[in-house]
């Protein structure tokens, strides 16, 4: 067969023999669909090669926990669950209930004959059907065997080594070149309670992730800040991820296909970021018929439509949501509004098993504002502040297979991004910040296995960002020259213009030798920035070694580098000469498969922190005479903590972990007194079951603790006349950290009910997630009257309870 030639996995299921009925059924599982699947290139294919399967059909119709029984060899296995993972069936009935079946299937791999493709390659044969009540078992049951028949497919997947269910693609292996990658799947990422059923909510109850306020989509992982956390959508960079107010993401769970979470030491083919990474790789929707789906709860609504072409080849999705959580919350909690809308459009094309293309245009919007209204005798009450973010992107993408194995991405993206702050204080001239950047990206990757243990992978990215911004702030007052009263300040209106480039080229080399998986590469990028040109270079190195069948240790280390935020690097403002940031991570860890689907993981890590910036008031000599710096980038810190996750993968209906992170993030002050970090949270735990009960129910719940963060102890306060206030008298910082206090214990239960139907020709789930079920009174920082004489709590959200209806035709 000729190289260049499509190859494409027709399904065969072939007949087991059963020893007896288990439970009559009134309808057997259907077969709606199943895709092609490219095979890799060489004609080694054995005559009458074929790959036995065990796995679930679940009472939605989707192929749940996927067991090979019968493999042929690594890549042909990984085509056959990918395939799997893909099909679509009507579930088995039983007096009219569906119901939960556990079926094997023998995929028998052939090479079609170029000019005829059977008509359905499914029909008249069987496969062996388990029907059970609630949850299928992960082990066969006594089975009937029942004609399972298809209709004509169209060539829909992907050459790859992953597993997809019907809301997710999540990794059925850690990638190349990370220390640790979390993987979950299908139930265990819409189901979770606290999460509203968005897959992506799923990443804040892992280890290493603290908590931030509100819940705003914001993630301090590893003790860094969170801007050095970064969101990708398919490999470029977003400003936003996930919505405000533990809101959903910022694009429909329907076009998620995988998640990938680093909580440090990420890939080479990331940059950018000094701390972790959150991967979102999207996905063309069902493709096999045009597909609606709406949901509607007391928070938002969305809806979903694709509409398939050239016979399921091509397909073209819309989505688009809205929350009306600023008609909710106010009344809930006074001074607090919160807003989010987010629009989708997609197309994907595929040429050939080895060729296709798609066009992704998304954008988002967020407000969230707050005017401090709570307190005690004259507090700050008067006090507004607002933040907003918008961004619009467009990224097209083309994937084509190579000889060899080998896969080259070429993706390019446009973009534009707005973002809003005001501050209004009385007494004071209001500050304002907005920004618009307009970006253009591009990003080149191949990956080509060199040898029998070896793997290479090539990458090429750049990214250019002009930033337009508007800005009303104080004006610093000249070296020895007489404040202005600061009830009549001097406020600064401009408007600056500053572009971002980095161009990046990276290499890694994966060698795999037995037990042993060695990762390597380097990544060097030139940033030229303000006042700034420079190249930086990111060596990194991941080791894992399975010393046994269940345990695998790992050990991973690397440089990571960042540029500074566009608004530090005015001129006359800020500091347009501040350096990139700059880390070393160090992590250690050992992961166990237990028996029962039992998984344990523990992972110490260790981050240095370099090129920090913080407030000075050093004054440099200029032409014009000598002007403060008001930031500068010598400061440093450190993180350093232990991770533990203890998990149950999903079986028989059930699932659950307990994450558990005990951390320690300080940075370095003044003469070298260490401090701890605003968002450290010594402790923080996460426990999150959830159970299936039958085909209809699911029940679970989700609870967390965490340490309160430090804020700076008040011991008093002394009249400014200058500004006609009082100001806070703050000790002197200290090693001990007895110059601050913690805020309250954070703690919060959620609770989700999932009840699932049936009407007409619709799949229907109905739904109650309550977030926050016992209205626990968090604090989330302190609100002190006028001369600080007493404080009363700002609080957190409140319960938030979303009862809602999803549907699917």
């Amino acid at each position: 067969m000729d190289l260049t030639a499509r190859r494409a996995l027709l399904v065969a299921l072939s007949a087991v023999a059963a020893p007896s009925v288990a439970r009559a059924v009134d309808h057997a599982p259907r077969l709606v669909s199943a895709p092609e699947v490219s095979l890799p290139d060489d004609d080694s294919l054995p005559s009458g090669a074929s790959v036995r399967l065990e796995f679930t059909v679940s009472a939605e119709g989707r192929v749940q926990d996927v067991v090979v029984l019968e493999g042929l060899r690594p890549d042909l296995d990984a085509a056959v669950l990918e395939a799997a993972s893909r099909m679509v069936f009507e579930p088995a009935e039983q007096g009219g209930r569906a119901m939960p079946a556990r079926m094997r299937f023998r995929f028998r791999l052939r090479a079609p004959a170029r000019s005829v493709i059977p008509r359905n390659p499914y029909e008249g044969d069987t496969a062996d059907l388990v029907v059970t009540q609630g949850a299928a078992p992960s082990v066969p049951a006594p089975t009937t065997t029942a004609p399972v028949t298809a209709p004509v497919t169209a060539p829909v997947a992907a050459p790859s080594g992953e597993a997809e269910s019907g809301e997710a693609t999540i990794r059925t292996r850690r990638q190349s070149g990370a220390a640790t990658t979390f993987s979950l799947r299908g139930e265990e990422l819409t189901t979770v309670p606290g999460t509203l059923g968005e897959p992506t909510r799923v990443v804040a109850s892992m280890p290493g992730v603290a908590r931030t306020p509100f819940g705003l989509g914001f993630f301090v992982v590893r003790g860094a800040s969170f801007e050095n956390t970064g969101f990708f959508i398919d490999g470029f960079p977003v400003p936003l991820l996930y919505h405000f107010g533990a809101g959903p993401a910022v694009i429909s769970s329907r076009l998620v296909g995988q998640l990938d979470f680093f909580p440090g030491g990420y890939p080479l083919q990331y940059g950018r970021f000094s701390a972790g990474v959150i991967s979102l790789e999207t996905r063309p929707p069902p493709s096999t018929r045009p597909f609606l789906e709406f949901s509607v709860d007391v928070l938002r609504a969305s809806a979903l439509a694709v509409v398939p072409f050239d016979q399921g080849r091509g397909s073209i999705a819309f989505a688009v949501r809205r929350s009306y959580l600023e008609l909710i919350v106010p009344l809930i909690v006074d001074g607090v509004s919160l807003q989010y809308t987010d629009y989708q459009i997609r197309a994907d094309y595929r040429f050939s098993a080895r060729s296709k293309l798609s066009l992704f245009a998304f954008g988002s919007n967020d407000t969230f504002s707050r005017a401090a209204a709570a307190g005690v005798g004259q507090t700050a009450s008067e006090q507004q502040s607002e933040l907003a973010y918008t961004f619009h992107r467009l990224i097209g993408r083309w994937d084509y297979g190579l000889p060899g194995r080998a896969q080259l991405t070429l993706a390019g993206t446009v973009g534009v991004d707005d973002t809003a702050f005001t501050n209004q204080v009385p007494g004071q001239q209001d500050q304002s910040f907005a920004s618009t950047g307009f970006i253009l990206g591009e990003r080149a990757t191949l990956r080509v296995p060199t040898g029998q243990h070896l793997t290479t992978s090539v990458g090429f990215d750049a990214l250019t960002i002009l930033f337009n911004a508007d800005l009303r702030v104080p004006l610093f007052n000249n070296i020895g020259s007489v404040p202005p009263p600061a009830f009549d300040p001097v406020v600064l209106a401009f408007s600056p213009r500053i572009t971002q480039l980095s161009i990046a080229g990276w290499v890694e080399e994966v060698l795999r030798a037995g037990p042993v998986e060695f990762t390597a590469g380097l990544r060097i990028d030139r940033l030229k920035y303000a006042f700034v040109d420079t190249t930086v270079v990111d060596p990194r190195a991941v080791l894992r070694v399975r010393l046994h069948e269940r345990v695998v240790a790992n050990l991973a280390s690397g440089f990571f580098h960042q540029q500074p935020p566009f608004f530090n690097l005015v001129p006359g403002v800020q500091n347009p000469r501040l350096r990139p940031q700059r880390s070393w991570q160090t992590s250690a860890g050992v992961e166990l498969n237990l028996p029962g689907s039992i998984e344990t993981r523990f992972t110490g890590y260790f981050s240095r922190m370099y090129r920090l910036i913080r407030n000075s008031s050093d004054v440099i000599s200029t032409p014009d005479g000598p002007q403060r710096v008001p930031i500068v980038d010598d400061g440093e810190g450190r993180a350093y903590g232990l991770e533990v996750l203890v998990r149950r993968r999903l079986e028989r209906g059930v699932y659950g972990w307990v994450s558990y992170t005990l951390s320690r993030s300080e940075r370095y002050v003044g003469d070298g007194t260490v401090v701890p970090f605003n968002f450290d949270q010594t402790h923080v735990l996460n426990v999150a079951l959830s159970w299936d009960i039958n085909s209809r129910w699911r029940v679970g719940g989700r609870f967390q603790l965490a340490s309160g963060a430090p804020r700076r102890r008040v011991d008093g306060a002394f009249y400014d006349a200058d500004i006609d206030r009082h100001r806070a008298l703050n000790p002197p910082r200290v090693d001990d950290g007895s110059d601050t206090e913690r805020l309250p214990v954070y703690h919060q239960l959620d609770v989700r009910v999932d009840y699932r139907f049936r009407w007409g020709p619709w799949r229907m789930s109905a739904y109650l997630d309550v977030i926050n079920v016992y209205f626990a009174q968090n604090v989330e920082n302190w609100l002190y009257q006028y001369d600080y004489a007493a404080r009363t709590a700002f609080p957190g959200l409140p319960i938030l309870p979303a009862l809602g209806l999803t549907g699917e035709y």
